[in-house]
């Protein structure tokens, strides 16, 4: 277990504890009555075991004899890239009803879980990744009866969660879980022969190969203009990769997709009218529309497309692919086949090579097995 000491407190929408100090000892304590409450924030460390939750744990005492108090914890999750801070996240609540000991002012450990309410590894729906950051909010609230009259005194609340203690790679993230697995079967724990700017630039190589399969997607909207048939859709669109399915503002069905830019050219000569765009055709990333639009409109074609993902990390910025957890050996696979590749000339090697290659395939397969999109009748426009 690693232990995350929470230094400072900070206010919430209730009232706040008050601090404190020990007549005695001179220890510093926050004084908790009911309807306080603060809150902290931690960042998930880039060791994080994925599947384990995390657990608050108070240093707290009281002068009363087998009073009840009872704390409220609410936890949101953020990650970096996804949410928005002042939207709603994913969040769980939690209660814990405490009794106190049967000595006066006895320090005494509380500890409970602040992650997991629906399933171990998760606030929410959300699964926990190194990287995220975990909002706590510590609310004392009233108990049904036996409540203890006295405040609280809090001298010390931390974080502990487990790690993977097997970590070597100083990357982030998932990424960081990934570098180390590929060393491990590679057998070059010490990063001798395998450094982490070499996997990680096997782990990108890996995403355009599944963008190649068109396995990214999304809508993107893109302006139309007045008398203008032709969009770059490399300029228009970041990372575009392929064309799936185009609608023009206002439609309620689909562009209808050309078979060849020939039949778009014989559109345009037998009518050069501008109107509602209603067929398209894409030659070397550019689309083509006719009729032109008869007007300006700012979100002129809404299109569905492939797309490449940003390059993956070995910082905390994007250090996490966009695919499911369960699908991370995809880029072990790929980079041990390519390392075996750079290693050809070594015995065993081609062996090896052949190995991972197949090794990849059925790990793409299944990957693309599951993503494929239901009932998506149009097919790449090339």
């Amino acid at each position: 277990m690693s232990v995350i000491r929470i230094e400072a407190l900070v206010p919430s929408s209730g009232a706040v504890p008050s601090n404190g100090y020990d007549a005695v000892s001179q220890a510093a304590y926050t004084e908790w009555r009911v309807g306080d409450e603060a809150r902290f924030s931690l960042e998930v460390p880039d060791g994080y075991l994925s599947g384990q939750d995390f657990f608050v744990r108070l240093h707290e005492s009281t002068p009363s004899i087998s009073g009840r108090h009872k704390w409220q914890v609410k936890t949101l999750l953020l990650r970096p890239g996804l949410n928005v801070t002042d939207q709603q996240s994913l969040v769980e609540i939690f209660g814990r009803q405490l009794t106190s000991v049967s000595t006066p002012d006895q320090l005494t450990v509380r500890t409970f879980a602040v992650t997991g309410a629906s399933a171990h590894g998760k606030v929410g729906n959300g699964t926990i990744q190194p990287g995220d950051v975990l909002v706590v909010t510590l609310k004392r609230v009233s108990v049904a009866s036996g409540e203890d009259p006295n405040p609280v005194k809090v001298f010390s609340i931390s974080v502990s969660v487990a790690l993977d203690i097997a970590r070597v790679s100083e990357c982030s993230g998932r990424v960081g879980n990934i570098v180390d697995t590929v060393r491990d079967l590679f057998n070059d724990s010490t990063g001798g022969f395998l450094e982490d700017e070499l996997i990680l630039r096997a782990i990108n190589r890996c995403q355009e190969d599944l963008a190649k399969e068109n396995y990214w997607r999304r809508e993107t909207w893109i302006p139309a203009a007045s008398g203008v048939s032709e969009t770059d859709l490399l300029a228009a669109i970041p990372r575009f990769q392929d064309l799936h399915q185009v609608h023009f503002s206002g439609c309620k069905t689909p562009m209808t997709p050309l078979g060849s830019f020939r039949d778009y050219q014989e559109l345009k000569i037998g009518s050069s009218g501008l109107g509602t765009p209603r067929y398209y055709v894409v030659q070397n990333s550019v689309l083509h529309v006719w009729p032109a639009p008869a007007a300006d409109a700012d979100n002129g074609f809404c299109v569905y497309h492939s797309f490449l993902p940003d390059d993956l990390t070995c910082s905390p910025v994007n250090p996490n692919p966009a695919l499911p957890l369960a699908h991370d050996m995809l880029f072990v696979y790929f980079a041990l086949k390519q390392a075996f590749l750079r290693d050809r000339h070594a015995p065993g090697a081609d062996g090896k090579f052949a190995e991972y290659s197949q090794l990849y395939e059925m790990e793409r397969q299944r990957l693309l097995g599951e993503a494929d999109p239901p009932g998506l009748e149009l097919r790449p426009s090339r």
